[in-house]
């Protein structure tokens, strides 16, 4: 009975596995395409490579978070959002049809599934979504993704996954712009004790040894280094790379520099252990049947082990490797700035002058820079900020 159930699952899941390898392999060269563009800083050209990609297949999510990122970078900010909108709205849909169903992948391996991301991930997507609202001056929409990135931190929602310093900060952000100061004040507090080491005054989210300097204004610029996707050695990072930074410089004078606060290599380091995890418990399940039956027991483990456990690759590439913050005193008519990227070593790699995205909120200038080998982040000219919308409500 067993071995006619073993047989009939195999027959039943080899055709779907076949199916789904063929559907990747065409998604696979687009989004390959794409980032390879994306880290050749052609960030508007790695979208368009996406523009007609199918989002209706397996991994419509993982299109629509790699193609948000790159219109992002490109200044596409409405693009870029809705895309991080139809990404969440189909991460919560295929969530709700997994839980009814009751699916497993003991048997099925991660490939053959929905990809609805890693928890870290569907945080991240929030994040993202919030610089875009920054971008254009929507505080109210920004504050909206803070709520939804403290809703994919609670403990049910994260699980075993860590914690997030990044977007702990960036929510606190969020929520000090719309003057919610006790509860920005519990998040700086959460995203400084992730971070051993680094100071983040809870009353102003000021960070760093010099968290104490003011000035006429202030700039807040958000920091991407790195990459999760790496081009010319096959898309391998390594988790042992020393972290690099930015300086923030004005006229010529520095300003102060970005503090690195997650490493989303580290927070994917949880999605190989799972996948240990699995292959163990299939070795088991093996292992018991050929204590009764040596053939059976390897027939089994060639299916579960052999044949069905193909290791899910599937990430989110455009994902930097070190999300940061810098948070310096500017003058009080700040149009542009320098951010000058550095090696651990302190050495110069690369320098983006910045005119936009740079909103401005009261006295705080709000950005954010990538490290792409471009020039200057362009962004489109943009519309007369938005009315107040319920912040209830995208």
């Amino acid at each position: 009975m067993i071995a006619l159930r073993d047989r009939c699952r195999s027959r039943r899941a080899a055709p779907a596995l076949v199916a789904v390898l063929l559907l990747s392999g065409c998604a696979g060269h687009q989004l390959s395409s794409a980032r390879t563009a994306f880290y050749a800083g052609r960030p508007a050209e790695a979208a368009q490579l996406l523009a007609e990609a199918k989002t209706t297949g397996r991994d419509r999510v993982l299109v629509l978070m790699e193609r948000g990122t790159m219109r992002m970078a490109a200044g596409d900010y409405m693009g870029s959002v809705a895309d991080f909108i139809q990404a969440h709205d189909e991460v919560e849909r295929m969530t709700a049809v997994q839980v009814a169903q009751g699916t497993t992948s003991l048997v099925v391996n991660d490939t053959v599934q929905d990809y609805t991301g890693v928890p870290f991930e569907r945080t991240l997507l929030h994040a993202m979504a919030a610089h875009d609202h920054f971008a254009v001056a929507d505080w109210e929409k920004a504050a909206v993704e803070a709520r939804r990135i403290l809703n994919t931190l609670e403990d049910k929602a994260r699980g075993d996954y860590p914690d997030v310093a990044y977007a702990r900060y960036l929510a606190g952000f969020c929520l000090q712009m719309m003057d919610d100061e006790s509860n920005a004040a519990l998040q700086f507090r959460k995203a400084a004790a992730l971070v051993p080491g680094l100071a983040i005054d809870d009353r102003t989210g000021r960070i760093g040894p010099a968290s104490a300097a003011s000035g006429p204004a202030e700039l807040v610029c958000f920091i991407f280094i790195g990459g999760l996707h790496n081009p010319a050695a096959g898309s391998s990072v390594s988790k042992l790379e020393k972290t690099a930074f930015a300086e923030i410089h004005h006229e010529g004078h520095l300003l102060g520099r970005s503090h690195n606060l997650s490493d989303p290599v580290e927070l994917a380091a949880k999605k190989l252990a799972k996948t240990a995890a699995r292959v163990a418990i299939k070795e088991t399940v093996s292992y018991q049947i050929a204590q009764d039956n040596e053939l059976l027991g390897e027939l089994v483990r060639l299916i579960l082990v052999g044949i069905l456990e193909q290791p899910d690759l599937r990430r989110w590439e455009t994902l930097p490797r070190w999300l940061q913050v810098a948070r310096v005193p500017c003058p009080a008519d700040l149009t542009s700035f320098d951010v000058v990227f550095k090696n651990h070593q302190g050495v110069t790699t690369r320098t983006v002058s910045v005119t936009e995205p740079l909103a401005r909120r009261r006295n705080t200038f709000v950005s954010y820079c990538r490290d792409l080998p471009t020039s200057t982040v362009v962004a489109p000219t943009l519309a007369p900020a938005p009315a107040a919308v319920d912040p209830a409500t995208r």
